[in-house]
């Protein structure tokens, strides 16, 4: 190969890196965006925090950069370099790509993404308009499978189901991180149990519904966040596995 051709080479091997470099910002900010989460303005994206993306952006920088220097023997370097390069890349364009997304004001589905457009549906939300279950469809069986209730433990979301084994999901990969506090702000709301409002009827009384398997603490845990009033001086505290596949905290207060 002559010196001009391996000049306009590497001239053309630039821009092509460069033209995929504004393709993959592009990706990066539709899926971060509303639209990206796959349905409207309402629904939520919790992607890796920027300090995290940072550093994913320079070792898909420096991969680059490796790359063309191996591929052009840049300093007599070996083309053997561009398995690590593209290694590197394909690990920080999946950790840079990590997201969880649920659609909807309230929440319809939950979902996860890895390489941005690498989808996975962890399932619907019981309580589709964030607030309200039929109890005669829950009796009749029609919500199994569906989401209710959840927990964190450290980085690790637990989503409890009806009827069926939670799903944990994690929100680190290696030093990749989605803040647990800004994915509380939204699950809170429409993936925490479910009050029975009927049961207050006798004055007292409470019960709360969430999925297969919730612990007293499980519930608890939510309190702080949703039920304050009702983090001290309960009584008569039962958990009850209920044949319907949910989990019944029931208890008194003064």
């Amino acid at each position: 190969m002559t010196k001009t051709k391996k000049i306009v080479g590497i001239i053309l091997t630039i821009i092509l890196t460069a033209l995929l470099g504004l393709l993959y910002y592009s990706i990066e900010n539709f899926f971060h965006s509303d639209f990206g989460c796959g349905c409207s303005s309402t629904c939520r994206v919790y992607y890796p925090v920027l300090t995290s993306r940072l550093v994913g952006y320079s070792m898909m920088t420096s991969s680059v950069v490796l790359f063309i220097a191996s591929v052009w023997k840049f300093k007599d370097l070996s083309r053997w370099w561009t398995i690590l390069a593209t290694l590197i890349f394909s690990l920080a364009f999946y950790g840079n790509g990590f997201m969880i997304f649920n659609k909807g004001v309230c929440g319809y589905s939950l979902n996860k993404a890895t390489f941005f457009i690498n989808q996975t549906k962890l399932g619907d939300f019981a309580k589709s308009d964030g607030e309200t279950i039929n109890l005669d469809s829950l009796d009749a069986g029609k919500y199994k499978g569906k989401l209710l209730g959840y927990s964190f433990k450290g980085n690790k979301l637990k989503i409890f189901k009806i009827g069926d084994e939670p799903e944990v999901l994690s929100t680190r990969f290696l030093f990749w991180k989605i803040r647990n506090n800004i994915i509380l702000n939204d699950f809170s709301y429409g993936l925490n149990s479910f009050r029975n409002f009927e049961v207050e009827k006798t004055k007292g009384h409470y019960e709360f519904i969430g999925g297969q398997g919730m612990t007293e603490k499980d519930f608890l845990d939510e309190f702080i966040l949703t039920q304050k009033d009702l983090t001290i001086n309960l009584k008569n505290k039962r958990i009850i596995n209920h044949n319907d596949g949910t989990t019944r905290f029931i208890f008194e207060t003064n």
